[in-house]
């Protein structure tokens, strides 16, 4: 099981058992118990704010509190913390490599009580399969600002415990057969000091998966950590690029920008029928542009025909009656901190679109267009407003609401998108490790799956290094998921349509 007893999350008010909660995490390091997973089944199923250097592009703010009805800021601080110093054990074993002539050795001993882990074959890339896997939960639950003689518990504390929440129902329905897990959970309390004692530990150097951290410098942190070690760095919240550069064992599990912004004009371009796509940014963000240009290159097969149409707007959203006389037109609008821009554009769209008298208008923008408050829904609606996510949770799928009870049953709230987010990640990831061993990584792309929160398919990003002469020598930076939700605003809410 997990070192982290089952607590029952408070309703609105009532902070106690998550008050417990983090005492428990803040005084136990390790689990001495095995939790066993079926190796044998498929890996898939039926599923269908911070501060600006800290916030990645395609992530809101933002996130909706259904207990107080209102959005909240879940940023992570990253104030100087208080700090826990571990003892480092050295280790004559050395690190893990992809030799398969031995038997595998842990590079530390098993923690006590565990029965030793042994190599029972091996997989694609030197892969180890084993009778037992370390997973080490690397979260900033934030225990130092909790303490036992309050109940009320610190907001940025919340999503990284509805995020375990959802990995612990996780882990209760995976199935036994002969497959262990060894699951820790360890505070990063977002800070890089007590990061780097995390990554000293020995939890962290049994571990063959980590699952975490949350911000973009801690993430670069625990994957410089893991490169050229059989261990898996899996990022669940970082969506920026440049994190580990050429690490065939970091994960990202949440799309670049870059990724929104060709998926965005992938499904205008295949689905809008449309006359025209016109690009448009505010005078001095033009650089975004370039890459809605590359990807366009590439659908249409053309490297030397016409480039897409650029309206750069300085000032006053002009007329826009010439864009929408006579034709359907697509306006691609990757803007994401400037809600007045996006106001304004949006009702110019609208009001000229009422006097061509028809619906000739799609307009394509990025997430963080849901949590503005100024958009005004008939405009949204009436522009055939579509935008990117990289979590969409369908109120009318009846296993997201199958979740939703089983979650409410269990720790007494209802669960926020990180609950959804920790379940899909820890159930697709154990049960990779489980088939495929130490090095699954390479099997992501053979493996697409559709969850609750979004689709994962995963596919490796490749790079040139600087002295490469040929695209041959391109080399893996990390894995991706190229999967991203479009949602076109419709009755007045979001909803899928790819």
């Amino acid at each position: 099981m997990t070192s982290v007893p089952s607590r029952r999350l408070p309703l609105s008010g009532n902070n106690g058992p998550l008050a417990l909660l983090l005492l428990a995490l803040l005084g136990i390091s390790s689990c001495e118990l095995f939790r066993p997973v079926d190796s044998t089944r498929p890996a898939t199923t039926d599923r269908g704010s911070r501060d600006k250097e800290d916030l990645d592009p395609v992530q809101s703010r933002r996130v909706f509190d259904p207990e107080s009805g209102e959005y909240v800021n879940v940023n992570a601080p990253t104030l100087p913390m208080d700090t826990v110093v571990w003892t480092e054990v050295v280790t004559e074993t050395g690190p893990i490599t992809a030799d398969t002539s031995y038997a595998y050795v842990a590079p530390v001993p098993t923690a006590p009580g565990l029965p030793p882990v042994r190599q029972t074959g091996t997989g694609r890339e030197g892969s180890r399969l084993l009778t037992g896997y370390g997973v080490d939960f690397v979260l900033p639950f934030l225990t130092d600002r909790n303490s036992g003689e309050s109940e009320q518990i610190d907001p940025n504390s919340l999503w990284a415990l509805h995020f375990y929440s959802g990995a612990e129902m996780a882990m209760d329905e995976l199935d036994s057969d002969g497959i262990s897990f060894d699951v820790r959970v360890q505070d990063s309390r977002a800070n890089q000091t007590k990061l780097e004692s995390v990554i000293a530990s020995d939890e962290f150097e049994r571990s063959q998966l980590i699952i975490g951290p949350y911000l973009k410098q801690q993430v670069s942190q625990v994957a410089e950590a893991v490169r050229g070690l059989e261990k898996v760095l899996i990022s669940p919240y970082s969506a920026a690029t440049g994190v580990s550069e050429s690490n065939t064992n970091y994960i990202q599990v949440n799309p670049t920008l870059e990724t929104h912004l060709r998926a965005l004009l992938g499904h205008a371009f295949r689905t809008q029928g449309a006359d025209r796509i016109v690009l448009v940014a505010p005078a001095g963000e033009r650089d975004r542009l370039a890459y809605f240009q590359d990807e366009y290159r590439l659908l249409t097969g053309d490297d030397q025909g016409e480039p897409l149409e650029e309206l750069i707007i300085s000032g006053e959203v002009p007329d826009l009656t010439q864009y929408l006389s006579g034709r359907r037109t697509v306006f691609m609008v990757p803007v994401y901190e400037d809600e007045a821009f996006v106001s304004n554009f949006l009702r110019q769209a609208y009001q000229n679109t009422l006097t061509e008298g028809g619906d000739n208008v799609a307009i394509y923008g990025l997430p963080q267009w849901m949590s503005f408050e100024r958009l005004n829904g008939d405009f949204i609606e009436g522009t055939n407003v579509h935008i990117s996510s990289s979590v969409f949770i369908d109120p009318l799928n009846p296993e997201i609401r199958d979740f939703r009870r089983k979650f409410y049953d269990r720790f007494a709230t209802l669960p926020r998108d990180e609950a959804y987010i920790g379940y899909d990640v820890t159930r697709y990831f154990m049960k990779m490790a489980a088939r495929y061993g130490t090095r699954f990584q390479f099997e992501l792309e053979r493996n697409p799956e559709d969850l609750l929160h979004t689709s994962f398919r995963f596919a490796p990003v490749m790079v040139l290094p600087a002295t490469a002469t040929s695209v041959e020598e391109a080399v893996i930076d990390r894995f991706e998921n190229k999967f991203v939700n479009i949602l076109r605003y419709r009755d007045y809410a979001y909803q899928r349509v790819n």
